[in-house]
């Protein structure tokens, strides 16, 4: 596009990969904080890592659906990124052929007007 503003839907697509993969890397970190929070030994130690485990999964969850829904929005907004593009190319193909069209319609309206000179002037 030549004028306004180009929409980079391949980098866009690449950011919504890399939120996917800290999303995952938080999952991991979870899981981990689970497993070892079993065993940490005595006092509230354990009961604290269940309550930050409990605090980054529940916004781990909340975190996934944003990314779910932007991703939805970045597929969403390159598929009409697409039928702009693709609007814009048909439009610009028919104004073409219309051209070429209208121009070949004027030769030929040009030789009808010297033949109908041509007859007038011999007959």
């Amino acid at each position: 596009m030549g004028q306004g503003y180009v929409a980079d839907t391949d980098a866009l697509a690449i950011r919504v990969g890399e939120l996917r993969a800290v999303a995952g890397e938080v999952e991991g970190a979870c899981s981990a904080l689970e497993i070892a929070g079993c065993d940490l030994g005595p006092g509230e130690l354990n009961a604290a890592v269940a309550e930050v485990v409990g605090q980054w999964r529940d916004n781990l969850v909340a975190m996934t659906d944003k990314i779910n829904t932007i991703a939805g929005n970045v597929s969403s907004a390159c598929a009409n990124y697409a039928t702009l593009e693709q609007q814009g190319a048909d439009a610009m193909r028919a104004l073409a052929e219309g051209k070429v069209v209208e121009s070949q319609l004027d030769v030929l309206r040009g030789a009808a007007a010297v033949v109908l000179a041509r007859q007038r002037v011999g007959g």
